[in-house]
């Protein structure tokens, strides 16, 4: 696969194979009501042409992962990263014995890629009688499924039957389409300041200092789910103070989810935050950390084992703003 310098260098006719993703397929007579109660978004409201931006978490509030969430051939998908994936699948099926749901992997049935918009209007129509117009909005064919992406760089999210991969991908070298590999998704990805947690995040953030209220990926009327009274104080009380921010850095170096990320005050430093998401590219690296949520664009940072690289965050292209509820529950 080809290596990209820095995320300015991407050609106009460009896919990257997703191949670090992972797809949960929830199917059966209680798969919409029971994946209802796990994750923050409305799930008997989802239509089979919209796509949502998701958090599922513990009985504290605490996310075990970062999701979309869509429907496909009568089956309810979740496309994640494998390492929250891995988590969130067994928590899935550990509850799910007690509904009418089969939970399982369909990683290796599907392929997912990420498709530059130029490419992906040349290549989508001969699997899909139309495109989807509208960021995050989805349309289906025997091969699979595509959605709009709510990237600042346009694009396509494709899920295709794995038997249709080697044709695909050699559509993709016929119209000189570059082909990269997921860490050009993920600095994608970063840029726009979509999260996703990795091992060392799991458990540890209750979603809304990631963004995923700025997503809409979290609804506070639904009702009961795992994790919503956490969830839903943190939003009406107003007592998050944690957001996550982005960052490019034009030089490449080594890069851990979990590392450690300083911000200087006065002359001194002190501990910020952690990252939770990066992409290391030829020339250019990128990562997601979550930091207080009154960093400005002006604070200087620093990751605590690489002093000497020196960043600011990048402007967030979503408001993070939650005013408190007037709203305040009488308790009996």
């Amino acid at each position: 696969m080809t290596a990209l310098t820095t995320l300015s260098d991407l050609p106009s006719h460009y896919a990257i194979k997703l191949n670090d993703n992972m797809l949960i397929k929830l199917e059966g007579e209680q798969a919409d009501s029971y994946l209802h109660g796990q994750v923050t978004v409305n799930i008997n409201a989802l239509d089979g042409n919209t796509v949502r931006h998701c958090a599922h978490c513990d009985n504290k509030g605490k996310t075990w992962s970062i999701s979309f969430v869509g429907r496909h051939d009568n089956a309810i998908f979740m496309l994640t990263n494998k390492d929250a994936g891995a988590h969130s699948l067994a928590q899935l099926n550990k509850y799910g014995v007690f509904s009418k749901v089969d939970i399982t992997d369909e990683s290796n049935q599907y392929t997912q890629f990420f498709l530059g918009e130029n490419l992906g209007k040349m290549l989508l129509a001969s699997y899909f009688d139309t495109l989807p117009s509208e960021p995050l909005t989805s349309v289906h064919s025997d091969a699979g499924w595509v959605f709009k992406s709510d990237t600042q760089r346009a694009g396509y999210y494709v899920v295709l039957d794995s038997g249709q991969v080697p044709e695909f991908e050699q559509k993709v070298k016929d119209t000189n389409g570059a082909i990269f590999e997921q860490n050009v998704y993920d600095a994608i990805m970063i840029e726009s300041a979509i999260p996703s947690i990795q091992e060392t995040g799991i458990s540890e953030y209750v979603p809304q200092m990631m963004n995923v209220q700025a997503l809409n990926g979290i609804d506070f009327d639904k009702g009961c789910y795992m994790g919503q009274e956490v969830v839903a104080r943190t939003r009406f009380l107003g007592k998050n103070k944690r957001a996550a921010y982005s960052f490019s850095v034009p030089k490449a170096f080594h890069i851990n989810a979990g590392n450690t990320v300083e911000k200087q005050s006065g002359e001194n430093w002190r501990r910020a935050g952690m990252v939770i998401r990066k992409a290391e590219l030829s020339e250019e690296t990128w990562f997601m950390a979550v930091l207080s949520n009154d960093t400005t664009e002006q604070d200087i940072h620093r990751l605590a084992d690489q002093v000497e690289i020196t960043c600011y965050p990048s402007p967030l292209p979503y408001s993070i703003e939650q005013a408190k509820s007037s709203l305040v529950k009488k308790r009996k």
